[in-house]
């Protein structure tokens, strides 16, 4: 039997060089692992990740705030003569399986299982891998835990699912229809989500545990969670690259026209997205003042659980999320410190934050420079 490293953190959040308002992101115990039992922050506090609240007509609403686990590894020279090189990931209720991703490496496969209702694992969906785990390549496996009953796995860009349903949302609004006078329940049309809901025995948000393991040649260097971005070691003074790992990965849909058209500028490289099977949506992505450095006004990122979901009268919080002043080498909030270094969105848009601090003069005469630009036009 497994003898699972189980390991509790602490809670503040970190805006460490590779990732922005982690609740989580560590390095695995010497550097490298094949198991790893991690256990949730307030994962088994029931009202944390999702709540019942009552809206402004008073109707019960239920909520879950987005959240997201990131795993790097990489894939060794080699592996035990025999032992196919594998990678499991999955949530669990204590030791009962909520919802996890298998991926095989020598069949060039993926499976994802839940624990239905009659507690069987069940398979319910499968597919073939985009690329080859290749030896001394890195990889990264990320968990995108949107509500109740969406999940998305993400192994190296590639969404491990397929098929999109389309359908019309009902809202918490009325309005009087001109024709007939009367009072209507106002509908979103073409909202478009996974197919597949994950239906398991206990809710996503039941969870208390991510567990992961590899056997052969994987092996696990470093984990991230919360209502953040993460992103590879190694690339301080490279936003440009940044940018399209995190785009890669995103919800972003684009469009050939879009994409011919950012063929013309520093975003040339950037793909599609992934669409509703992506982590964060597109305006999370980092901003950069040149190709090695990040601006240093960050106008919009990722909201924490201190965000609220909804508005006072009912509506979505479309607005949730904070503008930071940035390191513009790291990407982090400046200082670590998000007290003095961030405030609410709305904020930034509606009063200019004073940044002066983090902007650095040296590396703005650098990027100006190089355009051609006098560092007093700056």
């Amino acid at each position: 039997m497994r003898s699972w490293i189980i390991v509790v953190v602490s809670l503040f959040e970190l805006s460490l060089a590779r990732s922005r308002l982690c609740l989580d992101d560590f390095d695995l115990p010497d550097g490298s692992s094949q198991e790893y039992n991690y256990k949730i922050p307030h994962g088994d506090e029931a009202g944390y990740w999702a709540k019942i609240d009552k809206d402004a007509t008073g109707q019960d609403r239920r909520v879950a705030f987005s959240r997201s686990f990131y795993i790097f590894g990489r894939f060794g020279e080699s592996s035990v003569e025999g032992e196919d090189t594998t990678i499991t990931a999955g949530l669990y209720k204590d030791d009962e399986l909520v919802y996890k991703t298998v991926i095989n490496c020598n069949q060039g496969s993926w499976e994802n299982w839940i624990l239905n209702q009659n507690g069987k694992e069940e398979r319910i969906l499968h597919g073939t891998l985009d690329k080859a785990c290749q030896a001394g390549e890195n990889f990264d496996l990320i968990m995108k835990n949107d509500n109740f009953h969406l999940a998305n796995w993400i192994f190296n860009a590639q969404p491990l699912q397929h098929e999109v349903r389309v359908f019309s949302r009902k809202t918490n609004k009325v309005r009087r229809n001109p024709i007939t006078g009367k009072t209507e329940t106002v509908y979103i049309d073409d909202v478009e989500r996974p197919a597949v809901k994950i239906l398991s025995k206990s809710g996503i948000y039941n969870a208390t545990h991510f567990r992961f393991e590899a056997t052969g040649s994987a092996l696990f260097t470093r984990l991230a969670f919360g209502p953040c971005n993460a992103w590879p070691d190694n690339l301080d003074s490279e936003c440009q690259q940044v940018r399209e790992w995190v785009h890669s990965r995103s919800k972003a849909n684009l469009t050939d026209e879009t994409l011919a058209d950012l063929k013309k500028g520093a975003d040339a490289n950037f793909t599609r997205g992934l669409g509703v099977f992506g982590n964060n949506i597109i305006t999370f992505n980092p901003v950069c003042l040149s190709g090695k450095y990040f601006n240093w006004i960050q106008q919009v990122i990722h909201a924490d659980h201190k965000i609220p979901l909804y508005l006072p009268n009912g509506d979505p919080n479309v607005n949730r999320a904070y503008c930071c002043c940035t390191d513009m080498r790291t990407g982090q909030v400046f200082g670590n410190n998000l007290e003095r270094n961030c405030q609410l969105m709305t904020e930034c848009v509606t009063y200019n934050p004073e940044c002066d601090h983090a902007f650095d003069p040296e590396i703005g005469k650098e990027v100006f420079e190089d355009m051609g630009t006098e560092e007093e036009n700056i």
